[in-house]
């Protein structure tokens, strides 16, 4: 059960790769499961604070000390993000950290994510968390294409690869929600992935014997899903519905006879209150689609 007011700490997905959020009151963080839950959230927008700060080593999320009040594009405070020490954009910093460098030195994975046709990325992540990384960025399916000793080596082979044509190192909030409602076709994904591995190997001289497919919608759930039939909500201060799916850090809510995607990334750091069931919402007016072929 979610506290009747708290700040919304996190959104992502567990260990267990489920989707998850943590609120947090005063000094106490909680996890709450998403799938099924129904959410009637008010935020005060007005006013963002830090996120706290997170231990890499214990996996461990701590309250900001000072919950101070942090400018709208940041989620953590200096301090905060100073004790975590942890960045994934390592590579463009001028110094990294003691933690950073420790993790650095563990297994990293070098992958593709393909979020829609003609949309893929680059990335690395550590071996270790598995693919939450690939979960969390909510890409509809991926390729693995290699493992490397340490996160270096593997940052080598992501530049090498952010350079080609088709191919980018990062995608903004808002345009995996401009692409979220075209359909996703998994043979169609699958060739893409593969034909752009062939496209590397062949520009770079680079072989991947190793290379292995990722399944990621099993874990979003929305298999069962007509993607052309929601409603994307942007900019409201409100969150309702039944959540039936989370693509990355997009929720899909059942309300009323309406399927309503909201980016909770936008709403971390902010304080929520449950409202009534009843709240009202404004909807914007979508075009209906003319199509009838219904795929996640």
């Amino acid at each position: 059960m979610f506290p009747n007011t708290f700040l919304l700490n996190y959104t992502g997905f567990n260990v267990h790769n489920a989707p998850i959020i943590d609120a947090q009151v005063n000094d106490t963080i909680s996890h709450h499961p998403l799938l099924n839950q129904t959410l009637t959230f008010t935020f005060d927008k007005s006013v963002r604070y830090c996120t706290g700060w997170f231990d890499v080593e214990t996996h461990q999320v701590y309250p900001c000390p000072k919950h101070i009040q942090v400018e709208e594009k940041y989620e953590q405070c200096l301090e905060c993000r100073n004790k975590t020490g942890f960045n994934p954009a390592f590579y463009y910093a001028k110094t990294i950290s003691d933690r950073q460098q420790a993790i650095n030195q563990n297994p990293h994975f070098l992958y593709l994510a393909y979020f829609a046709p003609g949309l893929m990325k680059v990335g690395i992540s550590q071996e270790a968390r598995g693919i939450r990384r690939l979960l969390e960025q909510g890409a509809r399916i991926a390729m693995k294409l290699e493992t490397f000793p340490t996160a270096e080596i593997a940052r080598q082979y992501e530049a090498k690869i952010a350079a080609l044509d088709g191919i980018v190192e990062h995608i903004v909030a808002r345009k995996k929600l401009d692409v979220l409602k075209i359909p996703f076709n998994e043979t169609e994904a699958t060739d893409e992935l593969r034909r752009t591995q062939e496209s590397i190997s062949l520009s770079l001289g680079l072989s991947f014997d190793k290379a292995e497919i990722i399944q990621t919608t099993p874990f979003f759930h929305c298999s069962d899903i007509d993607m052309r039939s929601i409603t994307i909500m942007k900019n409201q201060p409100t969150i309702v519905g039944t959540v039936k799916a989370v693509i990355g850090h997009i929720a899909i809510l059942q309300h009323a006879d309406r399927l309503l995607a909201y980016n909770l990334k936008s709403f971390v750091g902010y304080q929520a209150t449950i409202a009534d069931a009843n709240l009202a919402i404004d909807l914007p007016i979508e075009q209906m689609t003319l199509f009838s072929e219904t795929i996640c």
